[in-house]
């Protein structure tokens, strides 16, 4: 096999309870054609894997192309027999047979193959566990993906103004949150969540969602700032005081379809009484705000919004003087 080798990598040896596994960076270019990954939609008896997600990896790769771009979290791989892996102990390396199945991946595919499809070849951080069953192997891919939890989405967005990266939308979005939460004439002061979900509680993320959708009417777009923010209290007040049951304006699947008929309300309030004072507008929304969803069952933001939309183009009318 000397004539399938390449030169082997610095790596540090770990043993945990029973296993053994290496820590090592080895180039994209001396790795990515020895991996391969056992997806459960390929092979029902053996495999594991979900299945791979091309615009993901180019995600990925465009971020280590960026120039800079790191990604320090390191893939997974089992060496399979064929690698023939071994260790020096006295030089503290690794070397492997370069065949094309020589490790299977347990996590990091989608990191893995945004490396080979980065312009910049960059070394691989790998962790390499050695002599593994596929049983062991799909045990140790559930125990990666049960106990590894991600950053809620709410604490990212709530942070992003910290590590610079937010959009000139983002940074609107996290003023008129802020505002909204902290202002005591807002019918939400003291009800949003900015860094997790919380019941009862309006999360960022939902927030954005909602009002993001707003932000994109026609209505919204030559507004200032301060402007917008009024709009906003004025909508979200209309609704809070119109509501018979006040907890419904903190559902999030509420809050999100009531804000999916931002534009159409604001059209029609504009229309019948030329301004979006907060009277203006709970005059317009009136038969959505009295709406029961008894017997419908838990509703999804699509269901809330279609029921509503119902209901209020049935309550509003076609003067003379609107065509």
């Amino acid at each position: 096999m000397t004539e399938k080798r390449k030169p082997s990598y610095p790596a540090l040896l770990l043993t945990q309870n029973k296993h053994r596994f290496y820590f090592s960076t080895i180039p994209v270019t001396d790795l990515f054609d020895n991996c391969f990954v056992a997806r459960r939609h390929e092979d029902p008896g053996q495999g594991f894997q979900r299945a791979l997600s091309e615009a993901r990896a180019d995600d990925i790769s465009r971020y280590l192309s960026s120039g800079n771009g790191s990604i320090p979290t390191n893939v997974v791989l089992s060496a399979q027999s064929d690698a023939e892996l071994t260790y020096n102990p006295r030089s503290k390396t690794v070397a492997f047979a370069r065949v094309p199945r020589a490790f299977l991946v347990l996590d990091g595919q989608h990191r893995l193959w945004g490396y080979s499809k980065c312009t910049v070849k960059h070394r691989v951080p790998v962790a390499i566990y050695e002599g593994l069953s596929r049983a062991e192997e799909a045990k140790l891919f559930i125990d990666i993906n049960t106990n590894q939890r991600g950053v809620p989405a709410a604490l990212l967005l709530d942070i992003k103004q910290l590590a610079d990266m937010e959009t000139a939308k983002e940074s609107l979005l996290r003023t008129l949150f802020d505002r909204v939460q902290t202002d005591p004439h807002s019918a939400l002061h003291g009800k949003l969540s900015p860094a997790k979900s919380i019941p009862n509680r309006i999360s960022r993320v939902s927030f954005n969602r909602a009002a993001g959708v707003a932000l994109n009417s026609e209505v919204v777009r030559p507004l200032k700032e301060e402007d917008i923010y009024r709009l906003f209290r004025n909508y979200i007040n209309a609704f809070e005081a119109e509501l018979p049951d006040k907890g419904m304006i903190v559902k999030a699947a509420y809050f999100e379809a009531l804000f999916d008929m931002f534009d159409e309300v604001a059209r029609a309030t504009m229309n019948s009484r030329e301004n979006l004072k907060q009277d203006s507008i709970q005059g317009t929304i009136r038969p959505i705000a009295k709406l029961d969803f008894t017997g419908h069952g838990k509703l999804t933001k699509k269901g809330y919004t279609e029921l509503m939309q119902a209901a209020f183009r049935r309550g509003v009318a076609v003067s003379a003087d609107m065509l």
